[in-house]
């Protein structure tokens, strides 16, 4: 007869039961293992929706990465740069379509008016809006129409970029007005 012997509280008559239950055994363990490697590695990698979540937020949506540039503004200089190129081109042009429809203004004027302009995400620029006070409208009755027109005589104009994709934007510049007062027959100023 052969001899039993003893494997973890059992009692086997042969050697090919004890085989059997060692590779039955070492499977198991085997894909335990398995499955505990495959979950840790599911917990440590984080889903495409939270990488794009965390990275939306972390965007700071009030700033471009680059402002709008007319041709004669250099794309590869700083930001700072690109601004005053930007704020300086478009003041020149938009003063030079004010002065090229000898535009009147009735009294003496020396003030600042603010406008907000919207460029889109193709370039175009439009008014969004003039701060004006009763004077300005008393003095230059056609102001929206007189910035409007300057507007469409500028020369085309590269949008702001976020992340290399073309944005709209909003500008607030100061538009200076001054004039002489325009005497009427018999007055004298």
């Amino acid at each position: 007869m052969r001899r039993s012997e003893g494997f973890f509280f059992c009692k086997f008559q042969t050697g090919f039961k004890i085989a059997v239950f060692l590779r039955i055994l070492s499977a198991i363990v085997l894909f335990a293992g398995m499955l505990a490697c495959n979950n840790r590695g599911q917990r440590e990698k984080p889903s495409t929706d939270k990488l794009v979540e965390d990275e939306i937020r972390n965007i700071n949506w009030n700033e471009v990465d680059q402002y709008p540039l007319f041709g004669t503004c250099d794309e590869t200089a700083a930001k700072v740069q690109q601004k005053a190129c930007f704020e300086e081109t478009f003041v020149r042009y938009l003063y030079a379509g004010i002065e090229d429809q000898q535009v009147v203004m009735h009294g003496s004027v020396d003030d600042t008016i603010y406008v907000r302009f919207l460029i889109s995400g193709t370039g175009k620029i439009s008014v969004a809006e003039i701060e004006q006070k009763e004077k300005w409208e008393k003095h230059v009755p056609a102001l929206d129409s007189i910035v409007e027109t300057s507007l469409q005589k500028m020369p085309p104009l590269h949008p702001a970029l976020k992340r290399n994709i073309p944005v709209a934007t909003k500008y607030r510049l100061p538009v200076v007005l001054q004039s002489a007062a325009v005497s009427s027959p018999g007055q004298m100023h």
